[in-house]
């Protein structure tokens, strides 16, 4: 009589198989968050996508002798194709990205390094909440648009970010666990797995096109912030915009979408994260590159977002914080009208290549 299967090694078909399975899913995870895979989750909308982009342009000019770093008001503000044509053919790297705060511009700097690029001069614009208490995370920020960068070297520079261990716990988290970055890709992909990956590819091979006679990626708002009238009334001049049907609509819009968070906001200097920048400035110098620092320009008449004791005090701090550091050179920041503006914060084309020439003339 031929004994039949027994239950236990049906069980052990199933286990292997779920073993199988598990070790499967673990390398695509791996290959996806960790092995380059990503590329194939980012769209036009990921937070990394300007990370990516402005490190393709890197990878392609080596030769650049200037590299500017900030957040959006260094990204809109700096043109670096005109730098180019004004510079006798030397070639400056933006580097600014959305809302990018220190560490990202560590890595961004670093990365750009170890691509090959060898700056003389590394600008850094400055806003006012770069280094003032405030209720946002910055650095959480930072480590998701730096999620197709970060790995577990960056573990030891997270320690100087954290005030307590709490919160580095909080920080490493986010790189040991680097999937979780990606969850609004992740969301995205599950909802429409095909549209993504086509646009994935589509800007995936998009940024490999990238080569030395390429044009450098540029804003081209021409709007002026004098277009909008008072800022005061910008309520006003939406609803009459909506009524006549203006082609500005959308640009004031933005304008007051922008403006209204920034309005009577409680800053105040942080020693921390003053600290901080300090080190960045410092491990520049270190790096035989120079630093300039400059403040980036806001059209703010009514002393709405920044009052006038702060601004004082915000230069006042840049400036003794740039002189701490041996080398280091502070620029003083460029006095703008409103037809230089896209908004209260950020230059437009006009406004952009007077900022870029200004900082042209001074570290070439």
């Amino acid at each position: 009589m031929t004994p039949s299967a027994s239950p236990t090694n049906s069980r052990g078909v199933w286990w292997y198989a779920g073993v199988a399975l598990l070790i499967a899913t673990a390398a695509l995870a791996a290959f996806v968050f960790y092995f380059g895979g990503y590329a194939n989750l980012l769209s036009n909308d990921s937070a990394s996508f300007t990370v990516e982009w402005s490190l393709a342009q890197a990878r392609v000019h080596p030769e650049a002798s200037v590299v500017v770093l900030g957040n959006s008001t260094a990204a809109e503000g700096f043109r670096p194709n005109w730098f180019k044509s004004h510079a006798s053919g030397a070639v400056a790297l933006n580097l600014g990205v959305p809302s990018g705060w220190i560490f990202l511009w560590q890595r961004m700097l670093e990365t750009a390094l170890n691509a090959g690029v060898h700056p003389r001069s590394v600008v850094i614009m400055l806003t006012p909440e770069i280094i003032s208490t405030t209720q946002f995370d910055f650095l959480l920020n930072d480590l998701a648009m730096l999620k197709t960068v970060v790995d577990t070297t960056d573990l030891p520079r997270l320690a100087p970010y954290a005030t307590s261990p709490r919160q580095y716990m909080d920080y490493a988290e986010a790189v040991i666990g680097r999937p979780l970055l990606f969850r609004a890709e992740l969301r995205d992909f599950v909802t429409h797995p095909m549209g993504r990956l086509i646009e994935a590819k589509h800007i995936h091979d998009w940024i490999r096109s990238f080569n030395r006679e390429s044009p450098m990626i540029e804003t081209d708002n021409k709007f002026s912030i004098c277009q909008a009238g008072p800022l005061r009334e910008l309520d006003q001049t939406i609803d009459k915009f909506t009524t006549e049907n203006n082609p500005l609509l959308p640009d004031v819009a933005r304008l007051k979408t922008g403006y209204a968070p920034r309005v009577h906001q409680a800053l105040q200097i942080n020693s921390h994260k003053k600290e901080l920048l300090r080190r960045l400035l410092a491990e520049i110098e270190e790096r035989h590159m120079t630093a300039f620092v400059t403040e980036a320009p806001f059209w703010d008449p009514d002393f709405d977002q920044y009052p006038d004791a702060y601004r004082k005090e915000f230069s006042t701090t840049v400036q003794q914080l740039v002189q701490s550091v041996p080398g280091a050179t502070y620029l003083p920041k460029l006095d703008v009208d409103c037809s230089m503006m896209l908004d209260t914060v950020h230059l437009n084309r006009k406004g952009g290549e007077i900022f870029t020439e200004y900082v042209r003339s001074r570290v070439l």
